[in-house]
């Protein structure tokens, strides 16, 4: 027998849902993660940006664990930066460079410098950046 909708509607709602701390809306600063490769030119030294990764992420200041890791890492500057789980698209490592499309960022690139998955429900990974300049 089908379920009508004022049945649907009158059905109770689960009292263990918890409602996502981080929302799409929230997704909203473009970010690039890259390498620098070798040139196929004569000249040593030549290096040239690929492109590994873009997506939009949620960035904000980092905790106290986050800088206790950059201050570990010699890191003068820091931010924390949320991504969707790319899963096997990519996987960020330290060797990765980022470039995050904000005014207030214009120009520099940070470092990855720790990478933390979420194993209890795969949504989101939270990469902590840094650079030493």
């Amino acid at each position: 027998m089908p379920l009508l909708i004022w049945q649907v509607l009158e059905m109770p709602i689960n009292p263990n849902y918890k409602k996502p701390k981080i929302v799409a809306g929230e997704l909203n600063t473009p970010v690039t993660f890259f390498e620098y490769v070798p040139s196929s030119g004569p000249d040593p030294g030549n290096e040239k940006k690929k492109t590994l990764f873009q997506c939009t992420a949620l960035l904000y200041k980092p905790s106290m664990k986050d800088r206790e890791i950059l201050n570990g890492l010699g890191t003068s500057e820091g931010i924390t930066i949320k991504i969707r789980d790319p899963f096997t698209d990519y996987l960020a490592t330290n060797k990765h460079k980022v470039l995050i499309e904000d005014y207030r960022y214009k120009d520099k690139v940070w470092e990855v410098k720790d990478v933390s998955y979420d194993f209890e429900n795969n949504n989101f990974v939270k990469v902590i950046l840094g650079a030493t300049s």
